[in-house]
């Protein structure tokens, strides 16, 4: 599916990987799907930079209380673990449909909510050493071995983003 960027005034589209992605990361990001889905454009990047703009935001407004729950219940809940783990493919229940790109993925390092990211990130892994694979549903258990393989390409990745994967690696992922 493809969606049109209206926001800067020039044809954008961008490919989502299943139905209803590009309506939910439209509305999100508060604009209209695109009437003329299927066609493509050579201004794709532009929509990956809004699209991790929009992630960016969703990071910063909602990994404090993250941090805070995940203290708290010493495990994951609530549905979050797209914007923690983004990779180049969008979470099937994202609201956002976020993801990264090799082009993209690395201005996370410098975004205005790396601190938290890395906080999040970094919180996940003592879960992980204190208490296993379990502290974290079975269901995002494939995104954590998808992002896992995408992070591990990611050129000039400072070193606790190093540690952080080399923490989640140490458990077995399955792919799905």
């Amino acid at each position: 599916l493809k969606a049109l960027d209206l926001s800067s005034g020039q044809s954008a589209f961008t490919t989502y990987p299943f139905p209803g992605a590009a309506e939910r990361t439209a509305e999100a990001m508060g604009q209209v799907a695109s009437p003329f889905a299927g066609c493509a454009s050579p201004f794709s990047g532009a929509a990956d930079e809004e699209v991790l703009e929009a992630l960016v935001r969703q990071q910063k407004r909602k990994f404090p209380v993250i941090v805070e729950n995940l203290r708290e219940d010493r495990r994951k809940t609530g549905h979050w673990i797209w914007w923690a783990c983004p990779t180049d493919m969008p979470g099937k229940c994202d609201p956002l449909g976020s993801y990264v790109t090799k082009h993209t993925a690395g201005k996370l390092f410098q975004s205005a909510a790396q601190e938290e990211w890395r906080e999040v990130l970094e919180t996940m892994c003592e879960l992980l050493e204190e208490s296993g694979t379990n502290v974290l549903p079975k269901a995002d258990h494939g995104r954590i071995y998808h992002f896992l393989r995408f992070w591990h390409e990611v050129p000039g990745k400072p070193s606790w983003m190093e540690r952080v994967l080399n923490k989640f690696a140490a458990f077995e992922w399955p792919p799905h």
